[in-house]
């Protein structure tokens, strides 16, 4: 196997593992009534990979009855309402474009950053080792209004109030 087939395998494989967890993150949420009914969507900003592995699992699956439509953003004029928007990039100068677009949504935002947990997602990813957990903050699941499951905190590796 070359370097860039085991890069992709691995690509694919976070991918695939980041997708599990944001399917697991929507059972543990509950959103306001409003968005209750209609497609379940969850926007994907500039991860080609991770959409595609959602995109694979909504064929499936059902998020609270409703049906999950996934919708690629490249860039903050495409940001819209949805249930979950997952922003990739590393910092908050990344993330926070896309971010202050959605702060009129309910969304559950995830990132994957190191120190974005703090005051700019509700859950982050991050890399323990070679495994992926996540860390959460409840204070920005409530400024949401999203009503966030224990077990759910119980699984993060960090857990900001």
């Amino acid at each position: 196997m070359s370097f860039s087939q085991a890069t992709m395998n691995t690509m694919n494989t976070r991918a695939k593992f980041k997708s599990l967890f944001i399917y697991n993150f929507t059972k543990l949420t509950e959103w306001p009534e409003s968005y209750k009914q209609g497609d379940f969507i969850i926007g994907v900003v500039n991860d080609v990979d991770l959409a595609e592995q959602l995109e694979l699992a909504a064929k499936t699956k059902k998020i609270n009855s409703q049906n999950v439509v996934i919708k690629k953003i490249n860039s903050t004029a495409d940001v819209s309402k949805c249930h979950v928007l997952y922003v990739s990039g590393s910092t908050a100068g990344e993330v926070d474009p896309f971010i202050k677009k959605a702060k009129d949504f309910n969304c559950l935002i995830i990132t994957e950053g190191k120190g974005l947990a703090e005051n700019t997602s509700a859950i982050n990813f991050v890399i323990v080792g070679s495994a992926i957990q996540f860390e959460m903050n409840k204070s920005l699941f409530e400024s949401k209004q999203l009503i966030v499951g224990n077990s759910l905190e119980k699984l993060a590796t960090k857990v900001i109030n």
